[in-house]
Formats: structure tokens, sequence, C-alpha cells
């Protein structure tokens, strides 16, 4: 098996068709607003927060988040040096969960459609857990089980059934997890950020995103 970071070279340049330009964080912006505005309707998020997110991409949540306690980890080098350019940063560092070693603690560890890709679920939320603060909170989403979520990506390890998560998340010392199925309209979040309307759902339909956003407290 090759090595997890170079599994994502180029990654971004060939499954989204990238073109590294301001149209890749508009996209990006307009992906991630309703999915934090439900978060935001779920959990406070405090000014002064460390924030860890794994698998930031061009940087679409960091730009609604817009903390400075924040850290945000990428296998494909080439989004790192983009995001890192296009905000001005140093924020954003080429490396992968397993990889990341630290001693700083985190108030939220972010993972938005990321669980699937790991090639260990279990060590992956162990280290999770290790990285939060005492209370400290995990946000993330991955796709729910449907055979099209499964073959969408073929850096898709394990796509897992939500119950399955929070067993994961729970055997990893979590002492809560809530699930919140999400499932959004093909294409309306390409239009405006403000028409992509979650159903509260999954839906098992092509081209419908049928994902679940879970809430882990340590």
């Amino acid at each position: 098996m090759k090595p997890a970071k170079n599994r994502y070279k180029d990654y971004f340049k060939n499954h989204y068709s990238a073109k590294f330009d301001d149209s890749d964080i508009e996209r990006d912006k307009r992906w991630f607003y309703s999915q934090f505005q439900i978060i935001k309707s779920l959990i406070s998020i405090f000014p002064a927060s460390e924030i860890l997110e794994i698998g930031s991409g061009f940087g679409g949540l960091y730009s609604f988040l817009n903390h400075k306690k924040y850290i945000g980890i990428e296998m494909d080098r080439e989004v790192v040096n983009f995001a890192n350019d296009f905000f001005k940063t140093d924020k954003f560092l080429n490396i992968s969960l397993e990889e990341f070693n630290t001693k700083k603690k985190f108030d939220y560890i972010f993972a938005i459609e990321v669980l699937e890709h790991l090639d260990n679920p279990k060590e992956g939320i162990a280290k999770i857990h290790n990285l939060l603060n005492n209370q400290g909170m995990f946000i993330g989403t991955s796709p729910y089980p449907f055979k099209k979520n499964i073959d969408a990506d073929r850096t898709h390890n394990f796509v897992l059934h939500p119950e399955n998560w929070k067993r994961l998340f729970l055997n990893e010392g979590f002492s809560n997890v809530n699930l919140y199925p999400m499932s959004f309209f093909p294409s309306l979040w390409r239009i405006s950020r403000y028409v992509n309307i979650k159903i509260p759902f999954y839906l098992p339909f092509k081209h419908f995103i049928s994902t679940c956003l879970i809430i882990a407290k340590k």
C-alpha cells in the first residue's frame, strides 16, 4: 500500500478538478456554509478556543471560523500551499493525522467528510481523543454507507453506519456521542450557499448528498 500522503498527491486536482484559484475558495465556502450553520445551532464555539481541523482542504471551514488559535492538517501538499498563500498564514500543515504530534490540546477538533478516509478508524479516533482537552469536542461528518458513497471516492476506506461510528467513539473514551442525519439536494450549494437546505434523514437517491453529523464530547 502507498504511504497515506502519497495517495493524496494531486487529490484535489484529480478528484475535484480544482483550478487553485478564487473559485475553489468560493466553492468551499458554499459547501461548508449550511453545515457550519447547523453546527453553530448545536454547539457554541468560543473565540479563544484552540481548534484543529483534520482535512482542511482549501480552507472553506477556516474562512468561517477565522480563529487565531487554529491549525489545519491536510495530506495534499498543493492545496496546503494554496490555502496558506490565499489566507496569508502558516496555519495549514501538510501532514496526516497519524504523523501529527504535538503537546498542544484542542477544545474542538473538526473533520468534515474525513473519518471514512482513515486507514485505521480505531487508532484515528483514539488519537483525536488524546488531542482534545477535557470536555473538548469532536465535530465531524461521514457519508451514510449507501453504495454510491462507498464508490464515490477511491480513497474511501471505511464508510461505516453512523451507529458504528458512535460505538467506536464511545469505545475510545468519549463520554457522549450525538448523531444527526443530513441530506442535501444535488448542486443547490453550487448556486448559492443560502439555498442548500438540510433534509433531516438519509436519502439513497443518485446525486443527493447524504451524510451524518457526529458531535462527540470527551
